[in-house]
C-alpha cells in the first residue's frame, strides 16, 4: 500500500505512511516459509515414499502439488503479499486435513491445524485467526463423524475410540484458542509499537528538514512532494528492474531519507539561498558545500544509531544528489553506478520539482518542459534506467504537482 499526501496545498501538509505492520508480516512470513520449505524437503521425500508404499497415489500427487505451491509462495516475491499470506495459511490447513484423513491422529495433522489459526492471526489479523478457528472446529467435527461411522480407514491404534477423539479435539481447540489469543495480543502490541516508531521517525525527519530550510516558506510542500515523487519512481523502477541492484527495497526509508537531501543548506548563508539573478562562481562554490555539510551532519547522527538504514540512505542522498551520470556533477565527481541508486533517483526528482515549482533563482518551466529536458539528459545527468522508469509515470508526477500552471506548461 503506497503512502498518501494529506492536505496538499496547505501549510499543514502531512504524509500518511503505509502501515509498518505489513512490512513486519512480510519479514515473518518469508523467514518462516523459507525455513519450512527447506526443512520440509526430507518430510516431502519420506511422505511420498510412505504414500507410495501404502499405495496412496492420490496423496503423492497432492503432496507434490502442495510442496510446489509452498515453495512458490515462499519465494514468489512477484505475488501480492495478501495473496501469499492467504495461500500460505491455506496450505497449512490442507496439509493438516490431509494427514488426519489419511494417517489419523497419530500423524502430524494436529500440528499443522494448530499453526493454521496462529499464522492466520499473525499474517492476516485477528478476524482471520478466529475464522480459522471456526474452520478448524467444523473440520474436526466432520472428521470425528467420519471416524465414528467407520468411513476413514486409519491405521489401527489400540484402545482409540470416538470418545478419546472428542476429548483430544476439545483440548486441542481450547489450547489453540488460548495460543491464538496470546498471538493476537502480541500482534496488537507490536503494531502499536511500530506505529509509534514510524510516527517518531517521520516527525524527526520533517522537523530536521524544515529547520534546515527555514528560509523557504514552502519547504514542507517541497520535501513532501519530492518524497511522493521518489516513491512513484522507486515503485516503477522496482517493477521494471532486472536485478535487485536496480531497485530500492525499503521505499518507506527512501521517502523519509529523500526529505533530508538539502539538510546541509543550514550552512549556506541565507542571502545566497534567496539570491535572484546570475550567481558568481565563488557564491556557487558556497552553495555546493551543502552536499558535504548535509552528509557530515547525518554521519554524526549515525554515531547514535550505527545500523540505521534510514540515516545511511539519507547520508548517501545528501552527499550524491547533485552527482551526474556522466561524472560532471559535484561534490565527488563520481559517475554511473558508483552513485548510490537512492541519489540517482533523487537527482531526477530534484530537477523535476525545481523545474515545475516557483524558485527565487529560476523561472518555472512546467511539466512538459521538465519531461523533455529529462529525456534529453538521459545518460548525461541521469541514469538511463531511472529515466525510462520516469517516462512511464510522468502522468502520476503531473497529477501530484499542485501547481496547475506547472502541469499545463
Amino acid at each position: 500500500m503506497p503512502a498518501t499526501l494529506l492536505n496538499q496545498g496547505s501549510d499543514q501538509i502531512k504524509l500518511e505512511l503505509p502501515s509498518a505492520v505489513w512490512a513486519w508480516r512480510k519479514t515473518v512470513f518469508e523467514r518462516i516459509f523459507s525455513i519450512l520449505s527447506l526443512i520440509c524437503i526430507p518430510v516431502y521425500i519420506t511422505s511420498v515414499y510412505l504414500c507410495i508404499k501404502m499405495n496412496y497415489w492420490e496423496l503423492v500427487i497432492f503432496d507434490t502439488f502442495v510442496y510446489a505451491t509452498f515453495v512458490s509462495v515462499a519465494f514468489g516475491s512477484i505475488i501480492p503479499l495478501k495473496i501469499r499470506f492467504t495461500i500460505g495459511c491455506a496450505i497449512t490447513y490442507l496439509i493438516g486435513v490431509a494427514f488426519l484423513l489419511v494417517i489419523g491422529p497419530s500423524g502430524a495433522g494436529f500440528f499443522w491445524l494448530f499453526i493454521y489459526p496462529l499464522l492466520s492471526c499473525v499474517l492476516l489479523g485477528n478476524k482471520a485467526g478466529y475464522i480459522a478457528q471456526v474452520i478448524n472446529f467444523f473440520t474436526l467435527a466432520v472428521i470425528g463423524l467420519l471416524f465414528y461411522h467407520h468411513v476413514l480407514q486409519w491405521p489401527e491404534i489400540e484402545g482409540y475410540s470416538f470418545f478419546i477423539w472428542c476429548v483430544v479435539a476439545i483440548n486441542f481447540m481450547v489450547t489453540n484458542i488460548l495460543a491464538m489469543s496470546i498471538c493476537g495480543y502480541l500482534l496488537q502490541a507490536t503494531a502499536k509499537h511500530l506505529k509509534q516508531v514510524q510516527v517518531s521517525r517521520y516527525a524527526f525527519v520533517v522537523g530536521l528538514a524544515t529547520l534546515s530550510e527555514s528560509y523557504n516558506p514552502s519547504a514542507k510542500l517541497h520535501i513532501h512532494r519530492v518524497a511522493m515523487y521518489v516513491q512513484i519512481l522507486a515503485v516503477q523502477l522496482a517493477n521494471t528492474a532486472s536485478s535487485r541492484d536496480e531497485m530500492v527495497e525499503k521505499i518507506d526509508d527512501l521517502m523519509l531519507a529523500s526529505m533530508l537531501h538539502d539538510v546541509g543548506m543550514r550552512e549556506v548563508p541565507e542571502r545566497l539561498l534567496c539570491y535572484k539573478g546570475k550567481m558568481s562562481l565563488d557564491n556557487f562554490e558556497d552553495i555546493k558545500r551543502h552536499c558535504v555539510s548535509g552528509a557530515s551532519l547525518l554521519k554524526s547522527l549515525q554515531n547514535y544509531h550505527p545500523n540505521g538504514e534510514l540515516l545511511f540512505m539519507a547520508r548517501d542522498i545528501a552527499l550524491y544528489h547533485h552527482e551526474n551520470w556522466d561524472g560532471s556533477g559535484y561534490p565527488q565527481n563520481v559517475m554511473g553506478t558508483l552513485i548510490p541508486l537512492s541519489a540517482r533517483l533523487m537527482r531526477l526528482v530534484d530537477v523535476y520539482d525545481g523545474m515545475t515549482s516557483e524558485r527565487s533563482y529560476q523561472q518555472m518551466m512546467g511539466h512538459n518542459a521538465a519531461v523533455e529536458f529529462i529525456k534529453q539528459q538521459s545518460g548525461i545527468l541521469f541514469d538511463p534506467n531511472v529515466v525510462n522508469a520516469f517516462l512511464l509515470v510522468t502522468a502520476d508526477f503531473a497529477q501530484l504537482n499542485p501547481n496547475k500552471l506547472a502541469i499545463q506548461a
